[in-house]
């Protein structure tokens, strides 16, 4: 009788690992597809090359999975687990001694080691995959080539600098009417020019562009007095050295750095990098009472309503990450409150299915007190 049980706790884990591979596989090709055309675009442009394209859609590729392997998780237990009960197997196997609390502990059999990989995307491949995009990025600049931008069309060269180019005179590789916006920490450059062209600088591998006949502004944010210089002729080196921007350096912070870190910012990151794996176990919880339908009813009637709460949990964590961003709430609860819903709503739609309320349950029989 236990063989047999092992057996059908197999099959439920199997069934489950197979719809997850299915659905896990669409959104990945779905993710992979929408960056792909966003770098593609740039490639085409003469931003980046073909190679650094499919470096930068593999690493966010890579960086999406902590999202998601929870929810293609939580979806193939909803989806699997509702066949079964629309086909009656379920109703069969507690029919062999498979009861709810089997059911369970076959689902989270599965969620715990899919929430260590997913806490450690989380906590070491997720830091280290910013980092190498924020170089591929950088690098792009080195490859940027004027020659072949789009005339009309704004090209963001990292994260600090956006140029423009209002037409362009193939014959001279120049383009004429250009425009270059550069962001620094307290102050904002304009340059404009009445045309420019591309040489090689100084460094290897390293590119500058030439402005000729056009103005710089320097916008001060936190000093009077604004600067303007006309300029017959101007050099803007594409700098690859610069420091990464706030964000990327948080986003690529390894985990311990951001432990001993007070900073509010690093503090929510930090919290949002611990949660994921408790909460891919959570999610996988919720969806076993998710699954329940009737008999030969809808077997999928109720992954609409899954896909609803999936969403109104990650828009609850991200509004939770930036309070703690913005010190709206402190580090405690910061984000964990959301996830200490998500458990207390396990908890209440459990009732009675996991091991523990059974052998409550149990003990409740021998006593002669009623079940609830």
């Amino acid at each position: 009788m236990f063989g047999a049980v092992l057996i059908l706790e197999r099959y439920i884990v199997r069934e489950i690992t197979a719809r997850m591979v299915e659905v896990c596989a669409v959104l990945t090709m779905i993710f992979a597809g929408y960056s792909a055309v966003r770098f593609l675009n740039d490639a085409v442009n003469g931003l980046l090359s073909g190679e650094t394209v499919v470096a930068l859609v593999g690493l966010k590729v890579l960086i999406a999975l902590e999202v998601l392997l929870p929810v293609t998780l939580y979806l193939a237990v909803v989806v699997a687990l509702s066949r079964m009960h629309a086909d009656s197997e379920i109703t069969a196997m507690e029919a062999c001694g498979v009861g709810p609390g089997r059911i369970v502990i076959s689902v989270l059999s599965l969620a715990l080691f899919l929430g260590l990989v997913v806490a450690s995307l989380s906590l070491f491949v997720r830091p280290w995959a910013y980092e190498k995009i924020y170089a591929l990025e950088a690098k792009g600049k080195e490859e940027f080539d004027i020659a072949k931008v789009e005339a009309g069309r704004f090209y963001e060269l990292g994260e600090e600098v956006v140029f423009f180019a209002e037409k362009l005179d193939p014959a001279e590789n120049r383009a004429v009417k250009v425009w270059v916006w550069e962001l620094e920490s307290d102050s904002r450059k304009v340059t404009t020019a009445r045309n420019a062209h591309q040489i090689n600088g100084p460094g290897e591998g390293q590119k500058v562009i030439v402005f000729r006949d056009g103005y710089h502004y320097v916008l001060n944010q936190k000093t009077e007095g604004d600067l303007m210089i006309h300029f017959s002729e101007n050099v803007f080196r594409l700098d690859t050295d610069r420091t990464p921007p706030a964000e990327y350096r948080r986003k690529a912070a390894s985990t311990l750095h951001l432990a001993r870190s007070p900073e509010p910012e690093d503090v929510a990151e930090l919290q949002w990098r611990l949660s994921t794996g408790i909460s891919t176990v959570l999610l996988a919880l919720l969806a076993i009472p998710l699954s329940r339908v009737a008999p030969r009813r809808d077997k999928y009637g109720k992954v609409t309503l899954a896909i609803v709460l999936f969403f109104v949990f990650y828009n609850f964590n991200l509004i939770a990450k930036t309070w703690v961003e913005e010190q709206v709430v402190g580090a405690v609860p910061g984000i964990w409150w959301v996830t200490a819903l998500l458990g207390v709503l396990v908890l209440i739609m459990l009732p009675g299915r996991n091991p523990l309320s059974r052998l409550l349950g149990r003990r409740s029989l021998i006593r002669g007190e009623p079940l609830s």
